[in-house]
């Protein structure tokens, strides 16, 4: 029964990985809710299942609280991690501007010239589009013809990374 615990919380942050994809492909497909609320309630649904999941473990065993609390914290640290980087996934296929321009290029058939690729990818209309969803989102609102932050959460995720990019990479982007 031991190793059945063990495997258990081996392998909530996968399971919760696979129900987070899974819940976010269904909501992403089937409702008309946006892509990066998909992310959020799939998101959301994965860390449920790996908190529920390590309740029933603990209740079900004679683990000492600090241990199943020491297990719960591991596994809602390397389920975010795997979360991170499934919604970077997500992002890189839609929204890198390489990505998209390989995938334009590679959908044009006979190539594309640079005054085509231009008008697809103009500056201004670039920052009005995502000015738009970060309106849309309400994570920036505008007043009086100039935008504020909004819902902070984009903010303190953005935050987070720039402290973990010092912390291992010791700088905060690639331009550094």
């Amino acid at each position: 029964m031991e190793t059945l615990r063990d495997l258990a919380h081996t392998f909530s942050p996968v399971i919760g990985l696979a129900i987070n994809v899974l819940i976010q492909i269904a909501v992403a497909r089937w409702t008309r809710t946006g892509l990066l609320k998909s992310v959020y309630l799939g998101f959301a649904a994965g860390l449920g299942a790996v908190v529920a999941g390590e309740g029933i473990v603990a209740a079900g065993s004679d683990v000492a609280l600090r241990e199943a609390l020491a297990l719960l914290a591991v596994n809602i640290a390397a389920y975010g991690m795997l979360g991170y980087c499934y919604f970077h996934f997500i992002n890189l296929g839609e929204t890198a501007r390489r990505i998209r321009l390989l995938r334009e290029l590679h959908e044009a058939g006979g190539g594309l010239d640079l005054e085509s690729l231009l008008s697809r990818y103009n500056a201004s209309q670039m920052v009005e589009i995502r000015l738009q969803r970060l309106l849309g989102t309400g994570q920036i609102v505008e007043r009086d013809g100039r935008y504020f932050i909004g819902k902070p959460l984009m903010l303190w995720i953005s935050q987070a990374i720039v402290l973990t990019k010092r912390i291992i990479l010791g700088k905060t982007s690639e331009f550094d």
